[in-house]
């Protein structure tokens, strides 16, 4: 099987990782709003740690990739303890770990082929 070019790579873990930032952001605000806490602090724990790497993401930097692969991991777990603990949430966690896995191994290919010329 041939592997994606890196420009096709990039876009993959780009697109996937905005797509997690997103959808995390509609869950917190839109999707499913916490009830017992406030969502401007459910916002600041669940998304600023995505936006740290997001500039590094965006220029395509190797190490900001690697930290967003590593970060998607923390959103698989949290994804499939939802999934599994709230039949409410089930569908949102699935989405989740759906596209944490995405993010996980786009980036992974993105940084295989940006290590390959």
């Amino acid at each position: 099987m041939k592997l994606p070019n890196k420009q096709t790579a990039y876009w993959l873990q780009l697109l996937s990782y905005l797509a997690l930032i997103a959808f995390i952001t509609a869950w917190i605000t839109v999707l499913a709003p916490p009830q017992t806490f406030p969502i401007a602090l459910v916002l600041i724990v669940c998304v600023v740690p995505l936006l740290l790497p997001l500039m590094g993401v965006l220029h395509g930097r190797d190490k900001p990739v690697n930290w967003a692969a590593y970060l998607s991991l923390l959103y698989f777990i949290h994804g499939t303890t939802e999934a599994f603990a709230s039949p409410a949430t089930r569908t949102l966690g699935i989405i989740e770990i759906i596209i944490s896995i995405t993010v996980f191994f786009s980036t992974s290919l993105y940084i295989r082929r940006l290590n390959k010329p």
